[in-house]
């Protein structure tokens, strides 16, 4: 088959796309959805077909301007029962003002002023709802870790029963490369499992006899028989989902800066009116008093800085899912990291080979990766990748037995060697000196995991891994701290690995070995205390803690699906040093709100004042604000460029 044949890329998007809607079906029929498009469709054929109607406000009525009324008649009625929803539940919001300035703007012709504020403020909201819709999709990724069917020791037999069937008490098979599917303990069996999606830890943990397994954890290799202590929502992995949906739901959504002052604002419009009216005796002064105040370039001031700032991130690598994720970045003063993955890479790493007998260096290595050669433990992995960065030919080892739990025998060039941890030695006959364990221990102490090799029943070396540190972590922590923010290191893997990079980037204050409940409270401790957190992860274990912290910021391309969605920023590039410019942008961000809406004020205080005397008209008056739009989108615009010298 050919793999680059257009009818099948034709398939493959067509299959995406059909997924996609299945996926945000409720948001995609939705009203608001309906007629933001609706009627943005309807102002851009109106554009197309008539681009002077923008700037015209002749009421001759024509093919453009029906576009435009249609356009503004059609979302402006959304507006309007949004409006009246409002008002019967006291909820005064920009909704309200703007009914009235669209009432206004297609009562005396204006339709493409109605319409441009119209589908303005109904985009804004269709964001929000499909951010909202976004973050839904997060919790069905947890769901997806655990499998449809698994495989129950019933009677005598092994029964294939759905997961929903599964009851405390009964005894599950968890083969090689299966994902557990409930909490429990192993009764029986030994093998070698990654659950960095619960605790965050770098390396897969070997598990025997009376050891505790999580929901949603990989058996990389080996076999186990599991004795079911929880299952659905009771499992830690289903306590995550809840945490996830909790925190999501207590956020509180930052209100647009419109609708904190709409109350005043809605009344104020409504009284110059009617007060215009009454001492003039015009009716059209009023109408243009309500034109005027029209928030059309206030609407404006907020949104297009977002925008931009938005898109300045993005043309660095990092998504920012929301415009209100820039407000809160801006306020953060406490960054809390995440080790395994984040601060490092969460692959192990051979850091040190010490010598034991005769061997050179190179030779060592090069037994012990074409021991390792088949091996799909990440020691392994690790050691090959050493051996091949060293152009070290690596030959096939003659036989291969994994000793799970225990480490690893092979033949290699006619010698027999082993690799396993000092623990295991007594059971193959192996034994080194007081001082070699005693180093090893230290090492282990300092964070680090050491595996001896034996050749021919003698121990030859130790292989030192360590988890690798990103060469950025050091200097984002540095730079943030010169912003004046506190960094803090959250982790679910042993104290003495995280003292060590906690030592390594300059960080003082951390909690090593937490669970992500645990997580969960730390940042709530933190917002309790008044402070504005951004937590940085990227594993389903930090899915909590990411949803509840006030900005939470995934590592994108190494993180799990759930850190992502739940995230409000995604690293594309899992590049740390992002982090301080996206602080950096943010703040300059809310300083050109600033900035846009002091310009909206003063242009609206200048409108007003020429709207009393009688100067300004209807048509006047929505051209000074059409015109008056242009300064704060070429000040917001300058937000793309913005860049850093760091």
């Amino acid at each position: 088959m050919n793999l680059k044949d257009p009818k099948n890329n034709i398939t493959t998007k067509a299959c995406k796309t059909k997924d996609w809607i299945v996926r945000y079906r409720e948001f995609l029929l939705d009203p608001g959805t309906i007629f933001t498009l609706a009627s943005g469709l309807l102002l851009i054929l109106a554009v197309f077909d008539d681009p002077s109607g923008l700037f015209s406000h002749d009421k001759t009525v024509a093919q453009g301007s029906i576009l435009y009324l249609a356009a503004a008649l059609v979302g402006s009625s959304f507006i309007w029962w949004s409006a009246l929803q409002g008002i019967r539940e006291r909820d005064f919001t920009a909704d309200i003002p703007v009914s009235i300035a669209t009432l206004a703007a297609i009562s005396i012709g204006q339709y493409s002023a109605a319409a441009v504020v119209a589908v303005l403020l109904l985009l804004g909201g269709l964001l929000e709802d499909f951010v909202a819709a976004r973050a839904g999709q997060s919790l069905e990724s947890l769901a997806r870790l655990l499998p449809d069917r698994v495989t129950v020791r019933r009677s005598g037999g092994d029964l294939a029963i759905r997961l929903d069937e599964v009851r405390v008490g009964d005894i599950l098979l968890v083969r090689s490369g299966e994902r557990i599917a409930v909490d429990g303990l192993v009764v029986s069996g030994s093998a070698s499992v990654n659950q960095a999606t619960i605790t965050g830890e770098s390396v897969a943990v070997e598990k025997k006899a009376e050891d505790q397994v999580f929901a949603g954890t990989l058996n990389e290799v080996g076999a186990l028989e599991v004795r079911v202590t929880k299952t659905g929502g009771e499992t830690t992995l289903g306590q995550i989902r809840s945490l996830i949906d909790e925190a999501q739901s207590q956020k509180p959504p930052i209100e647009r800066l419109l609708n904190r002052y709409a109350k005043l604002y809605m009344p104020a419009a409504l009284i110059g009116g009617v007060l215009l009216w009454w001492w003039s005796g015009d009716v059209m002064r009023a109408i243009t008093m309500l034109i005027v105040f029209c928030p059309c370039v206030i609407v404006l001031a907020t949104p297009t800085a977002l925008v931009a700032a938005i898109g300045n991130a993005a043309l660095r690598g990092s998504l920012i899912k929301k415009g209100s994720t820039v407000e809160a970045l801006s306020k953060v003063d406490t960054v809390i990291f995440d080790k395994t993955g984040t601060l490092t890479a969460g692959k192990p790493k051979l850091v040190q080979i010490i010598l034991l007998s005769g061997m050179a260096e190179e030779e060592i290595l090069k037994s012990a990766a074409a021991a390792e050669k088949f091996s799909e433990h990440p020691f392994g992995k690790a050691t090959v990748q050493a051996a091949s960065s060293r152009s070290l030919h690596i030959s096939d080892p003659e036989s291969f037995e994994a000793l799970l739990g225990k480490g690893i025998k092979a033949r290699v060039e006619g010698q027999d060697l082993f690799l396993g941890r000092l623990n295991t030695l007594e059971k193959h006959g192996l034994s080194v000196s007081k001082d070699v364990e005693d180093n090893a221990a230290h090492l282990e102490a300092s964070g680090r995991s050491v595996i001896l090799i034996a050749v021919s029943g003698r121990a030859a070396g130790l292989l030192v891994f360590e988890d690798e540190l990103r060469p950025q972590s050091q200097f984002v922590v540095q730079k943030l701290e010169e912003l004046g923010l506190h960094s803090v290191i959250v982790t679910g893997d042993n104290r003495a690995a995280t003292e060590r990079v906690a030592q390594r980037i300059g960080i003082k204050e951390l909690f090593a070995e937490k669970m992500p409940q645990e997580k969960v409270e730390i940042v709530r401790k933190l917002q309790s205390q008044g402070h504005k957190v951004a937590f940085v992860g990227e594993g389903v274990n930090d899915g909590p803690a990411l949803a509840q912290a006030d900005v939470g910021i995934a590592m994108s391309l190494t993180g799990t699906d759930v850190a992502i969605e739940t995230a409000d920023i995604g690293l594309l590039s899992d590049d740390l040093s992002k982090l301080p410019h996206l602080v950096m942008v943010s703040r300059k961000a809310i300083a050109t709100i600033k900035h846009n809406l002091i310009f909206s004020v003063g242009v609206l205080a200048l409108a007003v004042a020429l709207t009393v005397p009688g100067i300004l008209t209807p048509v006047s008056g929505a051209m000074l604000h059409e015109l008056s739009s242009i300064p704060v989108i070429i000040n917001s615009m300058r937000l793309i460029g913005y860049g850093t010298k760091i």
